[in-house]
């Protein structure tokens, strides 16, 4: 199976003001080094005479991308890599210690596994029995989701299963409960990003019997 990289790392959910992430800003308090090389882009729904000092902006370097809508704040690594991993959660500690009196409400780290041909062995497990009714009414299936919420390790795990043709997602939310950006540091403090994602690949090998492949989980 493979990490889909592109599907956010780290998703925390509060007020945040829009009108402070502005390029001075960005440049002095995320990218502070001289030579980091970040690009910021404008939504393409704001209009051409909108204040560009004031939007919501999506931010990339060349490990983290960040984007802002409405009120969540969404990280991501650019590639599949531990090491950007570990530089989101650390840009999301700084903005925690920059903007502590921001109202938040929850944390998710997500991830976003992928099987591609599925054997029938993995169709099997994922499969209802109720599907052979279906079967003998002639009825077609086109697509499948599952989605179960369950305790793993003490931790609440959104879990949705996706069979599409001959490709299969598997999406993992770990879902935190948080009354402020204290609590954000302290609850990733005793699970790290990193920490989550082990889990997640422990979680799929166990049930499904998948590995992460080679040169792609690091």
């Amino acid at each position: 199976m493979k990490l889909d990289h592109t599907a956010s790392a780290l998703v925390i959910v509060g007020g945040w003001n829009s009108s402070i992430f502005t390029p001075p800003w960005i440049k002095k308090y995320l990218f502070p080094g001289e030579h980091e090389d970040f690009t910021i882009e404008m939504p393409a729904s704001f209009s051409l005479d909108f204040n560009t000092q004031f939007i919501s902006p999506r931010i990339s370097s060349k490990e983290v991308r960040i984007l802002l809508q409405e009120n969540r704040l969404s990280f991501s690594p650019v590639e599949n890599k531990n090491e950007h991993f570990d530089q989101i959660q650390e840009l999301a500690l700084q903005l925690a210690d920059y903007l502590p009196h921001t109202p938040v409400t929850a944390y998710g780290v997500n991830f976003l596994f992928t099987e591609e041909p599925i054997s029938e062995e993995l169709v099997n497990r994922i499969r209802l029995r109720d599907l052979e009714e279906f079967e003998q009414l002639n009825d077609a299936l086109t697509s499948e989701q599952y989605t179960r919420r369950l305790t793993l390790n003490g931790r609440t795990l959104n879990f949705t299963i996706k069979l599409n043709g001959e490709k299969v997602t598997f999406d993992f939310n770990f879902h935190f409960k948080i009354d402020d950006l204290v609590a954000f540091k302290a609850k990733i403090a005793e699970i790290s990003i990193l920490e989550l994602k082990q889990e997640a690949v422990q979680f799929m090998s166990k049930i499904y019997h998948l590995e992460l492949e080679e040169g792609l989980n690091e």
